[in-house]
């Protein structure tokens, strides 16, 4: 009996001998917060410019592409811009017989034949799209010999931008030499964007699919122009700056603007309509820049900026190729997931494929690519 008593209190006075020893060494550790303080773009309520596409859910990007850096704009550069004007004044007029097709192809009441029938006025296009049609990335089981079938297989979206890209392309002179952006790759880039930003764009509602999808062809076409206006200073682009200087930033720099901005302009010069002039000089949607388009313009904007991401993200066709941070509040405006995953499904997937493959076309030489 006293043996047992004995044990009992030697096994109380170990366990508290133990509990002591645990409570100091506790008291010794630092206290953790009861969480994790919250990530930049989780500030706000979730609408800080920081936030990656996607929040936590979000893609890494691609190899051969990054995130573009968030630097602060430069002002524009007066000299550097006249010599811009100047050279753009010299770019001939856009062809009014193009905006007259394009008409047409936006018209609910056109068809393949109506369609078909003006295109047929244009030699050069119909080669061209019967061409393409016939392609090997079209995987066809059988020739396409008239307009009218090209234009039935194709689908209305992919012969306005052929039509863009062949009627724009003829006016620019072409550089020769390295170091310019790589023209035929950023057809097939805007080819891609233009029919991603209509799909976001019937997805999103009460946006126009249509002038989304003109956009996206329209939204690099300042990339075009640097090349034909800066064909000695382009090169620099590619020769680094600061480590955190984006593409944009590198372009006003050297060019006085941003290709965006360029574009906006060349869009001007070309008497486009008001709308598409300002979303393709917004299509980056500039920090601060305030968007003064009607609703429904404001929110296909937001298509084809969300659009240049996710062909981005699955279609990395050049090295360096700068990725723009969405803001979750553009997605919440525009009701679509904010999950880079569930933007980029199957569907949206194949379209991208589509685009690229058929804007690559099979006459198209593939050189060395620069970002975009």
């Amino acid at each position: 009996m006293i043996y047992a008593v004995a044990l009992i209190v030697a096994v109380t006075l170990g366990l508290l001998a133990s509990s002591l020893i645990l409570s100091r060494r506790g008291a010794a550790r630092p206290k953790l917060p009861a969480e994790p303080p919250p990530a930049p773009w989780e500030k706000e309520g979730g609408k800080d410019l920081t936030m990656p596409l996607g929040g936590r859910s979000m893609l890494a990007p691609r190899k051969g592409s990054r995130m573009r850096p968030q630097t602060p704009s430069l002002p524009v550069a007066g000299a550097l811009l006249e010599d811009v004007a100047r050279g753009l004044e010299r770019v001939p007029p856009f062809p009014q017989a193009v905006l007259q097709i394009m008409s047409e192809l936006d018209s609910a009441g056109s068809s393949a034949r109506s369609v078909a029938e003006i295109l047929s006025t244009e030699p050069v296009l119909t080669a061209a799209l019967l061409r393409v049609a016939n392609s090997a990335q079209a995987g066809l089981r059988r020739d396409i010999v008239t307009v009218v079938e090209a234009v039935a297989y194709l689908g209305f979206s992919t012969v306005k931008a052929l039509l863009l890209r062949l009627k724009i392309g003829s006016l620019f002179h072409e550089r020769i030499g390295g170091g310019a952006y790589d023209s035929q790759k950023l057809w097939v880039h805007s080819m891609a964007v233009a029919q991603a930003a209509e799909e976001l764009a019937r997805r999103a509602g009460n946006a126009d699919p249509q002038l989304a999808m003109t956009a996206g062809l329209l939204h690099d076409i300042g990339k075009v122009a640097i090349n034909s206006q800066f064909p000695e200073t382009v090169g620099e682009l590619w020769k680094g700056g600061a480590a955190d200087e984006s593409f944009l930033a590198r372009e006003r720099r050297l060019f006085g603007a941003d290709h965006a901005f360029i574009g906006g302009y060349l869009a001007t010069n070309w008497k486009l309509p008001a709308e598409l002039v300002e979303m393709v000089r917004l299509h980056h949607l500039p920090a601060g820049e305030t968007i003064g388009l009607p609703p429904q313009a404001r929110r296909a904007v937001f298509a084809v900026y969300v659009a240049n991401q996710l062909v981005k993200y699955a279609h990395v066709y050049c090295e360096d190729m700068e990725i723009d941070i969405i803001p979750g509040s553009l997605m919440s405006d525009l009701g679509l997931p904010i999950e880079t995953e569930r933007l980029l499904d199957e569907r949206m997937k194949r379209i991208i494929d589509r685009a690229a493959a058929l804007g690559a076309g099979p006459d198209l030489t593939t050189p060395a690519c620069r970002a975009a």
